[in-house]
């Protein structure tokens, strides 16, 4: 994912997790709050609830890997944060696209539904 889309600050991340609208699944949550900007950040966060530094770092590159095929699908002005949960990591890499494009349509950040 290109470094203009990520979402770097740790109070830009807290701020969206604390004032944000949240959406949630057994694999994933996904907090989106509106920012004044005409583009979209994106912060993806793994915890070590998630495993060790290979399974932390393997889940967010699949969820990197997936937001890059969504990123011109997705409508600017939001700040997002992508929390990865444990059971991301047995989900097939198809199914875990149908997750994520579901959090998005839910979310209302996605310009067209069923894209």
């Amino acid at each position: 994912m290109e470094r203009r889309f990520r979402l770097t600050k740790n109070e830009a991340v807290n701020r969206v997790r604390r004032e944000g609208q949240t959406y949630v699944h057994k694999a994933v949550v996904l907090g989106t709050l509106p920012n004044q900007l005409d583009q979209i950040r994106i912060a993806v966060i793994a915890s070590r609830s998630v495993g060790g530094a290979v399974q932390r770092n393997l889940a967010k590159r699949r969820i990197r890997s997936i937001l890059r095929e969504f990123l011109p699908k997705l409508e600017p002005g939001f700040d997002l944060a992508i929390i990865a949960r444990r059971p991301l990591l047995q989900e097939e890499y198809a199914s875990l696209t149908q997750i994520l494009r579901s959090l998005l349509e839910n979310a209302g950040v996605m310009k067209e539904k069923n894209l």
